[in-house]
């Protein structure tokens, strides 16, 4: 009886597949801070984790700004998922810059948390067309 109520019982159902995490790097120039916080309010989601840079063109009081708000906006405070980059980098298109600057956010993102899956590396101008969720 014990053996054919075993056989008997189907298998639990497959894993689903587990919602992937993104780890996001948002750079921006001189006179971006505003659309790099609305990018960055427009990608938010809490199981995403974020590093946010102006580089050395923007003006320093445009950094203390973005500084500023990040440390200030209560959900980046609660979950605790934005990071900036403080010491501004000159970065360029061509050359090493721009390398050494997605390879610098990454190894912030790893040191900070390594629980994402997926790096995607943005200006201040990109703007996603769905929500997170969708």
């Amino acid at each position: 009886v014990f053996a054919e109520s075993k056989v008997t019982q189907s298998p639990p159902p497959p894993a689903g597949p587990t919602i992937p995490r993104f780890a996001y790097l948002i750079s921006g120039s001189k006179g971006d801070l505003d659309k790099l916080w609305r990018t960055l309010h427009a990608l938010y989601h809490p199981r995403n984790q974020y590093v946010v840079h102006l580089d050395l063109e923007s003006q320093a009081e445009e950094r203390l700004e973005l500084a500023s708000r990040v440390e200030k906006e209560p959900i980046f405070i609660e979950v605790g998922n934005v990071y900036m980059i403080t010491k501004a980098n000159m970065v360029t298109y061509r050359g090493p810059t721009m390398v050494a600057h997605t390879l610098h956010a990454c190894a912030i993102l790893l040191k900070r948390n390594k629980d994402w899956d997926w790096f995607i590396n943005l200006s201040a101008s990109d703007y996603p067309l769905v929500t997170q969720d969708g």
